[in-house]
């Protein structure tokens, strides 16, 4: 599975754009995660795979300034440069094309990702530097666009939106997506200088030290307004079992790796396949600690009981609302009721909670605000997360905001902090104010506090990560007149 770099071949960078922590997280980016991309490593591996000589600049993660991207890309002289970029971290990435377009004019610049996948056209209209984009999986396509280089032959490469010479753009055959992702080597961790010690786990998913993550598969199948699934699809695709537990005996042998999170869409889909990898890791004597997600409606006592006893301590639940209404409209495919059932068989087997919520939905009210609050006081949540209803571009809710409101359609803001979408009958300021409300009422319930104390003495890491992001925290939300953010 593992290819060795080659002198040969085009010479390719990937990277992400700088974009600064605070201001991904806010007040509790101390608490957040600075991960390497598996989508470069995984480009960088295929790269590899097909002779070519690949090197990964994962700004964002590396905590890298602008000035640093750009001394990589002087080392490195690549022909290819791909950056993955998400909706908020967009401009960032046009700046940075721009900059390696004004000092290496020769380079073909490319970008890839949700944002990319979703609006290509509209992209390239608004940011001159990029010569194309990469649509869908990007695996296959990097490799074509290598091996053709010499002559530029894009133009029947399938995946690809690309500006002609008449300055025009020109959509490419879509990319079929990959059957067996089995056939996809190993990420390229080996790429990543420090891995694993220089990055760093969300607060809220790190038990074990040293840390990384996965994706076990790609897809989902369900039609949440608010997810965009272009990239891969809603079609699922799994890695086998074997698969799995081969690159996790990878990250545990050869990269001392102790902690994984699990960032499947569809984690839970396969009964079987989710068995034969607890039943591996025990086998193997893995010892790692593991996290994931799941739908509420997708859990057994049976499969928890067995997670527990491969290491997982933590599932992360997507609850959303506490109303019915709300998660019908949102095409969520969930019940109310079912979510105490799932948190207390997860509680039952010796798992901890976490729930993610949103607030800003169509027909949101303050009443139903009040009601999703309430509700996610009274269940048996060990951790939550409130997000501010952001329709990116690709979901469903992109389409339908209009209808049901107001939409800011700046890219730059759809971080999931700021407010682009007010429904109607309600403002910004309201908007901003109940999440202030929900952050300082459910963070300061007595187990909810103990609970996070009883992280930070674990681990004197950990410890001083709380500390800094509480300081934030109490100044903002603490004295419950906080103004609206």
């Amino acid at each position: 599975m593992k290819n060795p770099l080659k002198s040969e071949g085009t010479k390719i960078l990937l990277l992400t754009p700088p974009y600064d922590l605070q201001e991904r997280g806010g007040v509790l980016a101390p608490l957040a995660a600075d991960l390497p991309s598996l989508g470069l490593m995984f480009l960088a591996a295929a790269a590899r795979e097909s002779g070519h000589r690949a090197a990964i600049c994962d700004a964002s993660a590396q905590r890298l300034s602008l000035a640093e991207v750009m001394g990589a890309v002087h080392r490195h002289r690549p022909e290819v440069v791909g950056i993955s970029s998400t909706t908020p971290s967009i401009s960032r990435a046009g700046s940075l094309a721009g900059r390696i377009k004004q000092e290496m004019p020769e380079a073909a610049v490319l970008l890839g990702g949700p944002h990319a996948t979703a609006v290509p056209e509209r992209t390239l209209e608004r940011y001159p530097a990029f010569d194309g984009m990469v649509v869908g999986e990007g695996e296959r396509t990097l490799q074509e666009v290598a091996d053709r280089w010499p002559d530029r032959s894009w133009r029947e490469i399938p995946g690809l939106v690309l500006r002609d010479r008449d300055g025009g753009i020109v959509r490419n055959e879509p990319r079929a997506l990959l059957k067996d992702i089995d056939l996809l080597p190993w990420p390229a961790w080996d790429l990543l200088s420090g891995f694993p010690q220089a990055f760093r786990p969300a607060f809220f998913k790190s038990r074990s030290w040293p840390a990384a993550h996965f994706v076990t598969s790609r897809g989902c199948p369900h039609r949440c307004i608010f997810c965009d699934t272009s990239v891969f699809s809603r079609s699922i695709r799994y890695h086998g079992a074997e698969y799995v537990l081969e690159v996790l005996g990878e990250l545990y042998g050869r990269y001392g790796v102790r902690e994984v999170s699990f960032e499947d869409d569809m984690f839970m889909g396969n009964r079987r396949r989710l068995e034969a990898i607890c039943e591996g890791i025990i086998r193997k004597g893995l010892r790692l600690t593991w996290t994931c997600s799941a739908r509420v409606n997708s859990v057994s006592r049976e499969v928890l009981e067995l997670f527990r006893k491969a290491g997982c301590w933590q599932i992360a639940y997507g609850i959303e609302s506490g109303c019915q209404q709300i998660l019908d409209l949102a095409q969520k495919g969930t019940e109310v009721e079912q979510v105490r059932e799932a948190l207390e068989l997860t509680r039952e087997a010796g798992i901890k909670t976490r729930g993610f919520f949103i607030y800003g939905f169509p027909l949101e009210t303050e009443q139903t605000m009040r009601s999703t609050l309430d509700f996610a006081k009274s269940l048996p949540l060990d951790d939550a997360s409130l997000m501010l209803m952001t329709p990116f571009p690709g979901s469903a809710m992109h389409e339908i905001a209009p209808q049901y409101g107001e939409l800011d359609d700046d890219w730059d803001r759809m971080n999931l902090l700021d407010t682009v979408f007010v429904p109607q009958g309600l403002s910004a300021e309201i908007l901003q104010q109940w999440r202030h409300r929900f952050i300082r009422e459910f963070y300061l319930q007595p187990r909810v506090l103990l609970s996070y104390l009883g992280q930070g003495l674990a681990s004197p890491r950990a410890g001083l990560r709380l500390a800094r992001s509480a300081a934030g925290f109490f100044l903002r939300h603490g004295n419950g007149h906080e103004k609206p953010g």
